[in-house]
């Protein structure tokens, strides 16, 4: 547990994804394809930063040792709501993500963000790595996401997650050179590891910079 306390969640360096396995499942399946990511990543996002809001509230009337099970409890509430939200406004989306929009329950980075990890944060600080988590979790979401369903499918399509209608598409690659691997678990897994290979890289590379 201090070992993710110690950590200042960052976009590259440190990204809550990539590089701290925080809501990792999610997202590995989730990044199939661009609109997927969006969608989960946007709802992931919100959810993040009510936990935030919520588990700084709830903190000042909790003891300590009972603080772990009473935000996953909440974290389950939210999620729940997330996913009642999500088959009542935006069904294309339901059917896409399917048995891993109800895992939002247990997805570490609401945990993360709701404060049990960091006992001594403020409300103003957990709502800060709230933000920061979140988003930096939506733009690992995306970069996967695009570079999965592009090598695997030649192209991006982006899909309006409300009602499925198409927003924009295009190909950039035929179809001899695209790769089936990527669509799988494996590739999913594959890309991430080099997706967040590449985030560290020019996370230390900026930090190498910033220190001279």
């Amino acid at each position: 547990m201090n070992h993710v306390e110690n950590k200042k969640i960052g976009f590259l360096g440190n990204n809550p994804v990539l590089s701290l396995a925080l809501g990792l499942t999610t997202a590995l399946a989730v990044t199939g394809s661009v609109t997927t990511a969006l969608g989960m990543g946007v709802l992931t996002f919100i959810l993040v930063v009510l936990a935030a809001v919520i588990g700084a509230l709830v903190k000042k009337v909790t003891p300590k040792e009972m603080l772990i099970p009473v935000n996953l409890v909440m974290a389950a509430f939210l999620a729940k709501l997330g996913e009642l939200f999500v088959l009542a406004y935006a069904s294309s989306l339901a059917t896409s993500v399917g048995i891993f929009l109800p895992l939002l329950a247990v997805n570490s980075l609401l945990l993360f963000a709701s404060g049990a990890l960091t006992e001594d944060a403020t409300m103003g600080d957990s709502f800060k790595n709230a933000l920061l988590s979140g988003c930096a979790y939506v733009v690992a979401l995306l970069v996967v996401a695009f570079f999965r369903e592009l090598i695997s499918t030649g192209g991006i399509t982006l899909l309006n997650p409300l009602n499925g209608g198409e927003i924009f598409s295009f190909s950039l690659l035929s179809q001899q050179f695209t790769l089936s691997l990527f669509a799988s678990p494996a590739g999913a897994l594959l890309m991430t590891a080099f997706v967040g290979g590449l985030f560290q890289a020019f996370g230390k590379s900026s930090e190498v910079k910033g220190g001279k």
